[in-house]
C-alpha cells in the first residue's frame, strides 16, 4: 500500500506523459491569463466561489428551492434552519480553501475535519476509530494513522519535488477514497481535498472557473475509474493512470473554458468600444476632423482599433477620406444634430447584412 514509495520505480506512460505535457503547456501561460482577466479576477473569483458552493449543494442533495440556493449563495441570506446553515459553511469552506491555496498552506486530516464540520455542525463528524492489518503487517493500525501517514507522505514528495504534482494528488485522492478516514462524509472531503491539492499544483484556472462545475458531468466517470484503480487496494498498488489521466482532461476542460471567456469579454469590449468611438464621430467631431482629433477623445484606443471604426464608417456612406496619410482629414456626410439619422442607417446596414 506504499503507493508513493512505488513511484522511484514507475515510468509513465507515453499517452500520460503527452498529457501531462499539454497540461503544463497550459500551466505555463497562467501569468498570461492572469493579465488578461486582471480587471475581472475579483469578480471571477468571487463568481468561483458561488457556482462550486452551488455544484457542492447539489451533489449533496441538500433539499431547498433554486430561489433560496441563490440568495443564500450570490446574496448571503441569513439561513433560516440547519440544511441552510450548511450552504453558508460550503461557501466559507470553498474560501478558505481558495485563500490558503495560495499561501500554499500544507493541511493534515483535522484541518479537513475542521472543514467538514464547519459545514454540518461543530462535533458532527469525528475520525474513524476502526482498525486494518497492512500487508506485510500483523499489527492493526488505526485507519487514521495510515490517513495521516498518505498525507506526509503527500507532502514530503510534493515540497522536495520528488514527483509531479498533480499525479501525487490523485493518489492522495485515492488513497482517502479507500480509507474512509472519517465517520460520515468521505466522499466530500476526497473531493475538497482533491481541489486543494490542485490549487496547490499551480492549476491557477480553478480560481476564475469553477473546479466543481467542471467535475459535474466527469463526476461518475471519474468514481468509476478510482474504483476499477482501487482493485486488490488492501493486497496491492493503486492503478492511477485512467485516473490521472481524467483529471488531466478536466483540467484541460477548465482552461478551454478559460479561454472561452476571455475571447468573450474581449469582443464585447471590442463591440462596446466600436459603438463608443462611432459615436464620438458622429456627435462631437466637426464636419471636418483628423484621426488624431478624435484619438483625443479615446487615447487608450490602438491605431488598428481607430482605423478599423473609420474604414467602417467610409464603407456605410457615414464619413469620406479627404488625403491620404496622417495628415488625411475626414469630412463628415450626415448631420450630427439628428443622431437618430446616425442610428438609423447603422440599423438598416446591419439588417442589410
Amino acid at each position: 500500500m506504499d503507493n508513493f514509495t512505488i513511484l522511484a520505480h514507475y515510468s509513465i506512460p507515453s499517452d500520460v506523459l503527452m498529457d501531462m505535457l499539454k497540461t503544463y503547456r497550459l500551466l505555463g501561460m497562467n501569468n498570461e491569463y492572469k493579465k488578461k482577466i486582471d480587471d475581472k479576477r475579483e469578480f471571477l473569483t468571487s463568481d468561483v466561489i458561488e457556482k462550486d458552493a452551488f455544484f457542492i449543494t447539489k451533489m449533496l442533495n441538500l433539499e431547498l428551492s433554486d430561489n433560496r440556493l441563490r440568495l443564500l449563495i450570490t446574496k448571503d441570506a441569513v439561513p433560516k434552519n440547519k440544511t441552510e446553515e450548511k450552504v453558508i459553511g460550503i461557501k466559507k469552506v470553498i474560501k478558505r480553501l481558495q485563500e490558503n491555496s495560495s499561501q500554499k498552506l500544507t493541511f493534515n486530516g483535522s484541518d479537513i475535519l475542521d472543514d467538514l464540520n464547519l459545514i454540518f455542525g461543530k462535533k458532527q463528524i469525528s475520525f474513524s476509530k476502526e482498525m486494518l492489518r497492512l500487508k506485510n503487517n500483523p499489527k492493526p493500525i488505526s485507519i487514521r494513522l495510515s490517513y495521516e501517514r498518505v498525507l506526509d507522505e503527500y507532502h514530503k514528495w510534493r515540497l522536495e519535488k520528488k514527483f509531479e504534482s498533480i499525479f501525487l494528488s490523485v493518489i492522495c485522492y485515492m488513497e482517502m477514497v479507500n480509507l474512509q478516514p472519517y465517520t460520515t462524509e468521505n466522499k466530500l472531503a476526497s473531493y475538497l481535498a482533491l481541489y486543494y491539492m490542485i490549487l496547490l499544483s499551480d492549476v491557477e484556472v480553478f480560481r476564475y472557473v469553477s473546479f466543481f462545475e467542471t467535475l459535474d458531468p466527469l463526476k461518475k466517470q471519474l468514481e468509476e475509474e478510482v474504483k476499477k484503480g482501487s482493485i486488490n487496494y488492501w493486497e496491492n498498488y493503486l492503478q492511477t493512470t485512467s485516473t490521472v489521466k481524467l483529471i488531466f482532461k478536466i483540467i484541460e476542460n477548465a482552461y478551454q473554458e478559460l479561454e472561452a471567456m476571455i475571447k468573450k469579454y474581449y469582443f464585447t469590449e471590442r463591440a462596446y468600444k466600436s459603438d463608443v468611438i462611432e459615436q464620438t464621430v458622429y456627435l462631437k467631431m466637426p464636419q471636418y476632423f483628423t484621426k488624431d482629433e478624435l484619438r483625443r477623445y479615446h487615447p487608450d484606443a490602438s491605431d488598428s482599433t481607430i482605423n478599423r471604426i473609420l474604414f467602417k464608417l467610409r464603407d456605410e456612406g457615414v464619413i469620406i477620406p479627404l488625403g491620404k496619410g496622417r495628415s488625411a482629414r475626414w469630412m463628415k456626410l450626415v448631420n450630427e444634430n439628428d443622431p437618430q439619422v446616425f442610428l438609423g442607417r447603422k440599423i438598416q446596414g446591419n439588417n442589410d447584412e
